[in-house]
């Protein structure tokens, strides 16, 4: 793909989504911020099938993880789908094959995202060799449900990082704090600079009044949620949902309240505006996240599940 092809992507995805109803609605404008990620590579790392002039399928692989992380697991994670008109043809087993060429020629792991919604998807995963390796959770909260207050711990102090966010300030902050909080967290790797400011905080989908850092006295952040409203979701849906990103707390402070008190603050401030939020959880992460967002309110609505060549 090119930026070109921004609007071609942008009618692929609505087919995929009217079919597979996968919760997921993206327009030209997120297509366009997309293909310019300045850690994908549109050349070796994206495709396009078409038949004809008509889209019929694509796929995005995304590297994490970098030659020079010690330890860090490096791996290319598939996005990718086929046009419902164009299924049973052998186009998802080919962009899977393609996809595992890619990871061989880089000496990197693979990794396939699948709802377990999606039992075509469920299937050409297993039909190509690949495995199931950890599940997540989508969580929903009917924002029309009071949230409770909850205090942050003494030596903490909770910063809104919005309405208007100063990218000078925080920018840098936070992304040390979140590379630090999942350091040791399964398929974590390191965020650069360039990609913090282009997707996390440069996006259009970024909402810093629903947003904040918790610091110590010398100003470090020592926790943070970040969140998100998808533009384009809402303007197919009608219905405004906020999407909790990542909440994370440095090792020293877990287990004390920190990300409830987070949390509570980013629902709090939706509360008048939205009406609902979700998040997705690892179901295996070991800080105990799920019981902190049932704690808040959540309740399942989907599972996931990554998927990766088998031994």
């Amino acid at each position: 793909m090119n930026p070109d092809d921004a609007a071609s992507w942008a009618e692929l995805l609505a087919a995929v989504e009217e079919v597979d109803r996968r919760g997921e609605n993206h327009d030209v404008d997120d297509c366009t911020e997309d293909l310019a990620d300045p850690d994908l590579d549109l050349p070796a790392d994206t495709v396009l099938v078409l038949d004809g002039d008509v889209p019929v399928a694509y796929q995005v692989l995304r590297r994490r993880g970098r030659g020079d992380e010690a330890g860090a697991e490096r791996t290319l994670t598939s996005d990718a789908a086929v046009h419902p008109a164009h299924r049973g043809r052998g186009i998802g087993s080919a962009l899977v094959a393609a996809a595992r060429r890619r990871a061989d020629e880089l000496d990197v792991g693979l990794r396939l995202h699948v709802a377990e919604s999606n039992p075509g998807a469920v299937a050409l995963a297993r039909d190509t060799g690949l495995v199931p390796v950890r599940w997540w959770s989508e969580l929903v909260r009917d924002l029309a449900s009071p949230v409770t207050a909850s205090p942050m711990p003494d030596g903490l102090t909770l910063y809104p990082v919005g309405p208007s966010y100063d990218a000078a300030r925080w920018d840098e902050p936070l992304r040390a704090a979140h590379n630090a909080a999942f350091a040791d967290h399964w398929g974590s790797a390191t965020i650069g600079a360039q990609a913090w400011s282009h997707g996390r905080t440069g996006t259009r989908n970024f909402r810093p009044e629903c947003s904040a850092a918790a610091c110590d006295p010398s100003g470090d952040v020592m926790g943070y949620v970040i969140s998100y409203e998808f533009v384009a979701d809402t303007a197919r849906t009608g219905v405004r949902e906020l999407y909790v990103a990542m909440v994370g707390t440095l090792a020293a402070w877990r287990g004390r309240g920190v990300a409830s008190a987070l949390l509570a603050y980013a629902l709090a401030a939706a509360a008048a505006g939205y009406a609902r939020s979700s998040l997705t959880v690892d179901t295996q992460n070991p800080t105990g996240a799920l019981g902190v967002y049932e704690r808040a309110g959540y309740v399942l609505h989907r599972r996931a599940a990554t998927y990766a060549p088998r031994g």
